[in-house]
């Protein structure tokens, strides 16, 4: 195996083209100009595959930055959000990736379809229920906070703009604050520099070390999993609802009786209103006709590496 590192995507991409590589090892699919001459191309789109990537593109939503404190703001934010503009900022349903409306994607067992929020009915948001939940929370005319993204990728800088244009609507108001990819991970993984510059909210994508509830769950949703650094669970979500589900899903030695206690989480989590659901993410992969045995693994949902070859 021949390793090229270093390589601007879209280089890669018409490496991949012209026959000069056989697969990107990256696995997050094609740039824009190379997804429009694969979709054009019906020879082209013979060598594409358009797998669910197992990733959950969602924004956090902090539990301790006031009024998101209140579970009726953050249910504001949940019904005033466009799902189709953050969508077509992640790529659109062949790049982007599939409205989400739950925590656990699709590719993982104990994945149940629910959708509190209306965003399969109603993907551009739900502003007369916004308002409702704005005074209930005690914000009437709305509120402003601060979204923090990440600067380097397109698709969250896209996804930033669009949710600001959206939640206006419903009088939130937000302040954009962009970082880099290794000072987002360092401060937005700092719970007091996030009281301190009242970031509510925050776009982030996940997917599990390993393909199980737990390994999708844990780390972002149970209360003993918040950090002082290094924090994940950036809602700073510590439901003890959630956290009893997590203690009686450890105790549980069989299979099937724990992975009934996973969509259970995920619903506990969606009531809580801590995460908005984006898209469950897709990658338009493109491979070289010169690859053998390629097939898109069950639940990395990337190529097998370890079996491909070559012609």
């Amino acid at each position: 195996m021949v390793f090229h590192l270093n390589v601007h995507p879209d280089m890669i991409d018409a490496n991949l083209l012209h026959n000069f590589a056989q697969v990107d090892q990256g696995g997050f699919g094609v740039q824009a100009a190379a997804r429009a001459q694969i979709l054009a191309s019906p020879r082209l789109k013979n060598n594409a595959d358009d797998p669910l990537t197992g990733f959950l593109w969602f924004t956090s939503l902090n539990t301790k930055v006031k009024p998101l404190d209140n579970v009726h703001c953050r249910r504001a934010v949940e019904y005033a959000a466009d799902k189709a503009a953050v969508q077509t900022a992640f790529g659109g349903p062949i790049a982007g990736g599939d409205i989400a409306s739950t925590v656990l994607p699709p590719t993982l067992t104990g994945h149940h379809r629910f959708d509190l929020y209306h965003a399969l009915t109603r993907p551009h948001g739900d502003l007369a229920t916004a308002r409702q939940e704005l005074t209930a929370c005690g914000q009437p005319n709305g509120f402003t906070t601060t979204l923090a993204y990440r600067t380097d990728s397109p698709q969250q800088t896209a996804a930033a703009t669009a949710e600001q244009q959206a939640l206006s609507r419903a009088g939130i108001n937000l302040t954009l604050r962009g970082y880099s990819t290794r000072t987002f991970d360092d401060l937005v993984g700092t719970p007091a520099y996030v009281h301190q510059h009242d970031l509510g909210l925050a776009i982030n994508g996940w997917a599990p070390d390993w393909p199980d509830g737990f390994g999708f769950l844990y780390f972002w949703t149970a209360g003993p999993a918040i950090r002082p650094a290094g924090n994940i669970n950036i809602e700073e979500l510590n439901d003890p609802v959630v956290n009893n589900l997590f203690t009686k899903a450890l105790a549980t030695s069989n299979a099937a009786a724990r992975n009934a206690i996973w969509p259970r989480i995920d619903r506990q989590v969606m009531t809580d209103a801590v995460i908005l659901p984006g898209v469950y993410g897709r990658a338009l992969l493109y491979r070289n006709p010169h690859l053998t045995n390629v097939y898109v693994h069950q639940y990395y949902a990337g190529y097998d590496y370890a079996n491909l070859g070559i012609k």
